[in-house]
């Protein structure tokens, strides 16, 4: 539990860092000495970066979502196979004290 609210804590920080570092970019960018025309490609060229970026920590934020999952399914098919041995052993013993009778 500790680790998915970590994980979100740093998810979070992360997109508050990026969003403050394109509006500083757009920031500094529309305050330089440039033409227009200038400004503008530099803008789209930014803003084409920040989607690269953006894209790239989407998958990794998939990928790592797909891993967690995994992760997870093994760890409770672990314990219902546990479950269903007991289960079973159970009735295993109640069959064998019932047949004693």
């Amino acid at each position: 539990m500790a680790d998915r609210q970590e994980s979100g804590s740093i998810a979070s920080s992360l997109m508050v860092f990026l969003l403050g570092a394109a509006v500083g970019a757009t920031v500094a960018i529309l305050y330089a000495p440039t033409s227009g025309v200038e400004t503008r490609a530099q803008l789209a060229t930014k803003a084409d970066e920040l989607k690269d970026k953006a894209v790239e920590l989407k998958d990794q934020a998939v990928e790592k979502a797909g891993k967690l999952k995994d992760s997870a399914v093994a760890k409770i098919q672990t314990g219902v196979d546990g479950v269903r041995e007991k289960v079973q052993s159970a009735a295993d013993d109640i069959y064998e004290a019932d047949s004693a009778v």
